[in-house]
C-alpha cells in the first residue's frame, strides 16, 4: 500500500469532489454508468478505490439485496467516512487494503466498477492484471471518470503533490495492458458526460508477459 498516497486522500476526505453528495449535473453520467456496465440486481461487484462512499451505496442499491458489493480503500480516513455513510446497506463491506493485496474467497466478479481511481495504481500492468484475474469469464470491467481525459490529467497535472504523476495512459496504452491481461476494450467514450471505458474476457486469450 503506498502510504504517501494514503495520507494525501485522508486530506482530501472532506473535499467537495469526495464528500459532496451527487446533484442534478451527475445524474446522466450516473446513469451511463449503470447502463454501460448492464448493473443489475443479483450481480457481485468489485469497486476499488470507492473513497467517501458515495458511488458504492448507488452501486449497492443496483445490485439489490440478493448482490454483494465489496469495496476497497488505501485511506483509513475514507474508509472511516464510508463505513458511516454504508452503516445500513447490508450488501456492502467496505476494505482497508489496496486492489493488489486484496484476496477474494475464489467466487470472483460480475463487475468490477473503478471509478476516479486507474490513474492512482502505481502499477498499471499489474492492476490490470489482477482486476483480469477477479473477473469471472462472463464479467466486465469498467473504468469512468465524470470528467474526461484532459480534465482527469490536467487535475493531476496541477495538485502538486503526490498524486501529479497520476495519469490516464493514452487509449491505445490501455489496450495493449487489457489485451496483455486477456481482456478487451468493447466500449469507450470520452465526451461530455466524461470518460469511460469497457473490457471483458477475450474468448480463447492467452496472457502476454
Amino acid at each position: 500500500m503506498n502510504v504517501a498516497k494514503a495520507a494525501f486522500f485522508d486530506g482530501q476526505v472532506r473535499a467537495p469532489w469526495a464528500a459532496t453528495e451527487y446533484g442534478e449535473d451527475e445524474a446522466p453520467k450516473i446513469h451511463r454508468l449503470l447502463t454501460e456496465a448492464h448493473i443489475r440486481k443479483g450481480l457481485r461487484l468489485l469497486e476499488p478505490g470507492c473513497g467517501t462512499g458515495r458511488l458504492t451505496e448507488i452501486l449497492a442499491g443496483a445490485v439489490g439485496s440478493s448482490g454483494r458489493v465489496e469495496a476497497l480503500e488505501i485511506s483509513p480516513l475514507m474508509v472511516e467516512a464510508s463505513r458511516k455513510r454504508l452503516a445500513d446497506q447490508r450488501n456492502v463491506r467496505v476494505h482497508h487494503v489496496a486492489l493488489e493485496d486484496y484476496r477474494d474467497s475464489g467466487q470472483g466478479f460480475d463487475r468490477i466498477v473503478c471509478h476516479q481511481v486507474f490513474p492512482h495504481f502505481d502499477h498499471k500492468p499489474a492492476a490490470v492484471m489482477r482486476l483480469a484475474d477477479l473477473l469471472r469469464p462472463d464479467g466486465l470491467v469498467v473504468i469512468v471518470h465524470f470528467i474526461n481525459f484532459a480534465e482527469i490529467n490536467d487535475v493531476h497535472r496541477k495538485a502538486g503533490t503526490t498524486v501529479e504523476h497520476d495519469l490516464m495512459p493514452p487509449f491505445e496504452e490501455l489496450d495493449r495492458l487489457f489485451r496483455r491481461a486477456g481482456l478487451g476494450i468493447d466500449r469507450f467514450a470520452d465526451d461530455a458526460l466524461g470518460y469511460i471505458l469497457r473490457a471483458r474476457p477475450l474468448a480463447g486469450a492467452a496472457r502476454c508477459c
